[in-house]
C-alpha cells in the first residue's frame, strides 16, 4: 500500500512539475512570438509610408516639370514684351528682334540645362541657344524616333484661346547622340512678331530631382531607439546608410571598407533579388557605437526606381522582455517545485531511488543491445547497397565487362558485352576469351599482354576482335588482375569499348583536314605536303626538277554574281574533274582557295618545262569547252602561271609566289593564256603592291577628289542633277580610276572609300543648297561590294550627318549588285524608296539585262551606256537597241538617262526618242564643285 501511495505521490509530482514547464515553455514562446510579429508589423508600416512616398513623388515628375517650365516661359514672355513695349517706335522691327534674341540667348536654368528657344510660325529658328547654326533654318520636318514632326507640335499647342499651350516629344538628351528621351515644352505665341518662345526639360531630369528630395526625406527618419531607413539602388549602390559618410555616397557595396557592411548589403541584395522580405544580418547597435549585433531587418523592392529600402530593428528589446518573463516564470516554478517536494519528500525519497537504481539498470541492458543490433544493421546494409551499386555499374556501364576466373573460363559477362559482340551470357560461359580472336595479331603481341599483367597486373591497348557475326572491329581494351588478401590470382577482369566510329571520325576528319569539301581534290595543306616530300626527293636526286602550275579562272566573280553560287559551284566541280583528267597519277591536282588550282607536275626527266607547256596548252583547250547545266551553257577560260624547281624556287612559299606573278602577268595579256615565271613579273606585282599601299592610305593623305558632271533634263532644258565621279591624284599624278577601282574592288578597299564618296558627295549637295543653289539631284556609283545589309545604315547615317536631303540623293547601282542576291535587294530598294532615295540602274544593256528584275525591283531610273549612244544615229545595231531601252523604260514608268553623248546628232537622236536626261561631253566633262557651282550659276540652258 505504501508503495502504491509512493508511487501515486511521484506520479502527480512529476506529471504536476512537467505540466507546468510545458505552460511556462508555451508562454515564453507566445510572449516572444508577440513581441516579434509586432515589430515586424512596425517595420513593414514604416516602408510602406515611404513606399507611398515615392509612388506620390514618382506622379508629381510632370506637374513639377510643367509648372517649372511655364514659370521660366512666363518670366521670359514678360521681359519680350517689356522690351517690345519700350523700344516700338524708336527702332526697326529687326533691331527690336535683335534685342530680344540677345537679352533670352544666354538665360540658363534647371541647374544650366534649360534655355529658351524662339521659332516662328512657320517652322523657321529664330533663336536656339545650344545649337546656334541652326538659326535661320526651318525645323519644320524635324522628326522624333516616334515619328512625331516636333514643331509642327509646338505651332498646334499655341493654336488656342490662350495662345501657350504643352508639347510632348522624344528628342536627344545632353550627351546621349544615341537614345530620344521624353521631354515636355511649354510654348507661347508673341503675336507682335509672329513668334512662339518656349523652353523645356527632360521628363528624366525632373524624376531625378524628385528622387533626390525623397533621398533626403527618407534619410532623415527615424523610429524607435535605433530605427531608420537604408537606401540602395538595385544595382547594388548605397544610396544612404548612416554607417557610410555622405561625401562617399553613392557607392557599390563592394567598396564599403567594413566587411560587416559589405555583407550585410550582400545579404539585402540576394533578399531584394528574390522579391524581398525579412533578413537576418549582422550590423552596428547605433551610428557611432562600434558594437555589432544580430538585426532583422525588412527588405522591399521599388521597381519604380530601381531602389531597394531596408528598415530594421534590433532584438536587444525583445530579449530583455522575454528574459524578464521567463526568469518570473522560473522562479515560480521552482517555488512551486520546492514547496511540493517537500510535501512528498518523506513519502517519495525511498521509492524513487529504488526506481533510478532499477532504471538505470534497465537502460544499461537496453542500450548494450540496441548498440550490438545497430552495429551488424549498419553492416548488413553497407553490404546490401554495395552488392546493389556493384550490379547496377557492371549492368548498366557502356563499356562491355568481361570477367574469368584464373585459367581465363568466362565466369560473367555484362548487357554491353552482348550489344558489342553479339554473344549472349550462355553462349560464352565456361569458355575462353580465344573464341573472340579476329587472327590479326601475332603470337607475340599476345605473349606481351601475359607478361604486362605478371609484371604490373594491368594492360591496356587497341585489339581486333571478331563478333559473333564474324565481323571484325577494333576495340580499346583494358585488363586488371584481381587478387586475394593472400596475392593469389582470384578473377581477371576485362573493359572494352567498340572504336569503330571513333576510327571513321579520326579518318573523316583526316580527310577534311587535307581535302576540299567541294571538289574533293587535295587542299592547300596536302599541297605543301606532298610539295615539300618532292623537293625532298630531289635532294636526294630521285629527280631532278618539277613544275607548279597555278591556274585562275577567268571572271569566275561575274558567274556567281549574275548566276549565283550554286552555278559558280557546279562549275568549279566541273573544272576540277576536267583538270584531275588530264594529269598523271603521279601528278596532284588541289584546290587551294575560290577559283584557285594549283597543279604539281612531278617527273625526272630535265625538260619539265616543256611537259608543263605541253599540259597548259591541254589545259587551255580543255578547260575553256563549254559547260552545259540544263539549258544553260557556260564557258570558263584559264590563266596559267607556272614556277619550276629549283630554278624558281626552292621551296613552296617561294614557288607559289613565283607562279602568281606568272598567273598574274598571264591576265594582263588578255587572259585566257599560260606564261612561265621571269623576275620582271615580280617587278611588276611589286608596283601593284605600291599602289595598293598608296590606295590605303589616299584618304588619310586626302588624294581624293571628288568630281561632278552635270546632267541636262531634255523636257525643260535645265540642269537635272550631277553626276558624282572620284579622282586620284597620287605624287602629283593622275590615277585613272578605271585603274584603281578594280585594284580597291579586289583588295576590299571598296566599302571605305565608297562610305568616303558618299559622305563627301552628301556634303557637297548639302552645302549647296544652303548656299540657295538649286541642284536637283546628287547621283552616287554603288560598287556590288557596298550593296549589302549595312549599306542602308551607312546611306542614312551620311544623310543625317551631313543633312542632305533624301529626296535628292541618287544612288547608281549595276545589274550585278541587284541580282546578286534578289531577296536582300528587294528588301534593301524598299528601305530605300521609303526614305525618298532614288535608285538608278547604270550601264543598263551591257549585263544579263533582265527585264524581269525591271519589273520586280524598285527602280527610278535606267542609265543608258555609252557603248550604244557611240554609234548614234549610224549604227542600225545602236539605234535599235537604244530605242528599246527607251520605249520599255517608257512603258514601266522608268526615267532614262543617257551618258557619253558627244555629238549634235546624238542629242537630236535621243530627244526625239523621248529620252528625260542626258550627260556627256558635249555639254561637259566631269569638273570640280568649284567649277560645277560656277556652271549652275551661270546658266541651266544646254541649247
Amino acid at each position: 500500500m505504501m508503495a502504491i501511495i509512493s508511487l501515486l505521490l511521484i506520479t502527480i509530482f512529476i506529471f504536476f512539475i512537467s505540466r507546468q514547464y510545458l505552460a511556462d515553455d508555451k508562454r515564453i514562446a507566445s510572449l516572444y512570438q508577440e513581441t516579434l510579429d509586432e515589430q515586424k508589423s512596425r517595420l513593414k508600416a514604416e516602408l510602406g509610408s515611404a513606399q507611398d512616398y515615392i509612388r506620390f513623388m514618382s506622379q508629381q515628375a510632370d506637374v513639377v516639370l510643367k509648372d517649372d517650365v511655364k514659370a521660366e516661359v512666363d518670366q521670359a514672355y514678360s521681359v519680350m514684351n517689356a522690351i517690345y513695349q519700350s523700344t516700338k517706335g524708336q527702332h526697326s522691327d529687326q533691331d527690336i528682334k535683335q534685342l530680344i534674341n540677345d537679352a533670352l540667348r544666354d538665360v540658363r536654368f534647371f541647374n544650366g540645362r534649360g534655355y529658351l528657344f524662339i521659332d516662328d510660325m512657320q517652322g523657321k529658328c529664330i533663336l536656339l541657344p545650344t545649337a546656334p547654326q541652326f538659326e535661320g533654318q526651318s525645323l519644320w520636318d524635324n522628326q522624333d524616333d516616334s515619328g512625331r514632326y516636333i514643331m509642327r507640335s509646338l505651332v498646334d499647342a499655341v493654336k488656342n484661346p490662350a495662345a501657350a499651350g504643352y508639347s510632348r516629344y522624344r528628342w536627344y538628351p545632353p550627351g546621349n547622340a544615341t537614345e530620344m528621351k521624353d521631354k515636355i515644352t511649354y510654348v507661347r505665341y508673341f503675336e507682335p512678331f509672329d513668334w512662339i518662345i518656349g523652353a523645356g526639360d527632360y521628363v528624366f531630369q525632373a524624376e531625378n530631382d524628385l528622387k533626390k528630395a525623397t533621398l533626403a526625406r527618407l534619410s532623415s527618419q527615424r523610429f524607435g531607439q535605433y530605427g531608420y531607413i537604408s537606401i540602395l539602388d538595385q544595382e547594388g549602390n548605397v544610396l544612404f546608410t548612416p554607417q557610410t559618410s555622405a561625401k562617399q555616397l553613392p557607392i557599390h557595396y563592394s567598396l564599403l571598407p567594413d566587411i560587416h557592411e559589405r555583407r550585410a548589403v550582400e545579404s539585402i541584395m540576394a533578399t531584394a533579388m528574390e522579391g524581398g522580405g525579412f533578413t537576418e544580418y549582422d550590423w552596428f547597435v547605433s551610428d557611432s557605437s562600434e558594437h555589432i549585433s544580430s538585426k532583422l531587418s525588412l527588405v522591399e523592392v521599388v521597381p519604380l526606381w530601381g531602389w531597394v529600402l531596408v528598415a530594421g530593428v534590433y532584438p536587444e528589446e525583445i530579449q530583455e522582455v522575454f528574459l524578464r518573463e521567463r526568469d518570473n516564470q522560473q522562479q515560480n516554478l521552482k517555488d512551486d517545485g520546492w514547496r511540493l517536494l517537500l510535501a512528498l519528500a518523506g513519502v517519495g525519497v525511498f521509492m524513487m531511488l529504488i526506481v533510478w537504481v532499477y532504471g538505470q539498470w534497465l537502460k544499461r541492458l537496453f542500450l548494450n543491445y540496441q548498440a550490438d543490433i545497430d552495429v551488424k544493421q549498419e553492416q548488413i546494409e553497407g553490404d546490401a547497397q554495395a552488392l546493389k551499386i556493384a550490379s547496377r555499374v557492371f549492368d548498366t556501364a557502356h563499356e562491355a565487362i568481361m570477367v574469368t576466373d584464373p585459367s581465363t573460363k568466362i565466369v560473367a559477362v555484362n548487357h554491353a558485352f552482348t550489344v558489342i559482340t553479339g554473344y549472349q551470357l550462355a553462349e560464352v560461359l565456361g569458355k575462353t576469351p580465344r573464341m573472340l580472336s579476329s587472327g590479326r595479331h601475332s603470337s607475340e603481341f599476345y605473349h606481351d599482354i601475359w607478361s604486362s599483367l605478371a609484371t604490373s597486373d594491368q594492360w591496356c591497348g587497341e585489339i581486333w576482335n571478331r563478333k559473333k557475326s564474324g565481323k571484325s572491329f577494333p576495340e580499346q581494351l583494358s585488363i586488371s588482375v584481381s587478387k586475394d588478401a593472400a596475392g593469389k590470382i582470384v578473377n581477371y577482369i576485362a573493359t572494352f569499348s567498340d572504336v569503330t566510329d571513333k576510327k571513321h571520325a579520326e579518318e573523316q576528319l583526316r580527310y577534311l583536314a587535307e581535302y576540299d569539301d567541294l571538289t574533293g581534290l587535295p587542299n592547300r595543306h596536302l599541297l605543301i605536303d606532298r610539295v615539300n616530300q618532292t623537293i625532298a626527293r630531289a635532294k636526294r636526286n630521285e629527280l631532278r626538277c618539277f613544275s607548279l602550275m597555278f591556274i585562275d579562272l577567268d571572271r569566275f566573280k561575274n558567274i556567281n554574281d549574275s548566276l549565283g553560287h550554286g552555278i559558280g559551284d557546279m562549275v568549279l566541280q566541273e573544272v576540277a574533274q576536267r583538270l584531275e583528267g588530264a594529269v598523271r597519277e603521279i601528278d596532284t591536282v588541289s584546290r587551294i582557295g575560290g577559283d584557285e588550282f594549283v597543279i604539281l607536275i612531278s617527273g625526272k626527266r630535265d625538260d619539265s618545262s616543256i611537259s608543263a607547256a605541253n599540259l597548259a596548252q591541254r589545259l587551255l583547250k580543255l578547260v575553256s569547252e563549254p559547260i552545259q547545266d540544263d539549258a544553260l551553257d557556260l564557258i570558263v577560260t584559264p590563266s596559267i602561271g607556272i614556277a619550276s624547281y629549283p630554278a624558281d624556287g626552292q621551296d613552296f612559299a617561294t614557288l607559289l609566289k613565283n607562279a602568281d606573278a606568272a598567273l598574274y602577268f598571264a591576265k594582263s595579256q588578255g587572259r585566257n593564256n599560260y606564261k612561265f615565271y621571269n623576275r620582271k613579273m615580280n617587278e611588276k606585282a611589286a608596283a601593284r603592291l605600291i599602289m595598293e599601299n598608296a590606295l590605303r592610305q589616299a584618304i588619310e593623305k586626302g588624294e581624293f577628289e571628288l568630281y561632278y558632271q552635270p546632267q541636262y533634263c531634255l523636257v525643260n532644258k535645265t540642269i537635272s542633277g550631277c553626276e558624282v565621279l572620284l579622282r586620284w591624284f597620287h605624287d602629283d599624278k593622275f590615277i585613272p580610276p578605271d585603274v584603281f577601282i578594280p585594284l580597291a574592288e579586289e583588295t576590299g578597299l571598296i566599302p571605305s572609300i565608297g562610305q568616303w564618296v558618299l559622305e563627301q558627295g552628301c556634303h557637297q549637295g548639302a552645302q549647296w543648297i544652303s548656299k540657295g543653289i538649286n541642284i536637283p539631284t546628287v547621283a552616287i556609283n554603288v560598287s556590288a561590294f557596298q550593296f549589302q545589309h549595312e549599306f542602308y545604315r551607312m546611306v542614312d547615317n551620311a544623310l543625317r550627318k551631313t543633312g542632305f536631303p533624301a529626296n535628292r540623293l541618287e544612288l547608281e547601282v549595276t545589274e550585278s549588285a541587284l541580282m546578286a542576291d534578289a531577296v536582300r535587294t528587294q528588301r534593301l530598294l524598299t528601305a530605300f524608296k521609303k526614305s525618298g532615295i532614288k535608285i538608278s540602274l547604270d550601264d543598263f544593256g551591257t549585263g544579263y539585262s533582265s527585264l524581269a528584275y525591271l519589273k520586280k525591283f524598285s527602280l527610278d531610273k535606267l542609265k543608258i551606256d555609252r557603248a550604244f549612244i557611240d554609234g548614234l544615229p549610224d549604227d542600225k545595231d545602236d539605234m535599235a537597241i537604244t530605242a528599246s531601252i527607251l520605249d520599255v523604260a517608257k512603258h514601266l514608268g522608268l526615267e532614262t538617262i543617257a551618258e557619253g553623248v558627244e555629238t549634235q546628232e546624238q542629242l537630236d537622236f535621243l530627244e526625239a526618242y523621248g529620252c528625260d536626261n542626258v550627260q556627256g561631253y558635249y555639254f561637259s566633262k566631269p569638273i570640280p564643285a568649284s567649277e560645277f557651282e560656277l556652271l549652275i550659276n551661270a546658266s541651266n540652258d544646254i541649247r
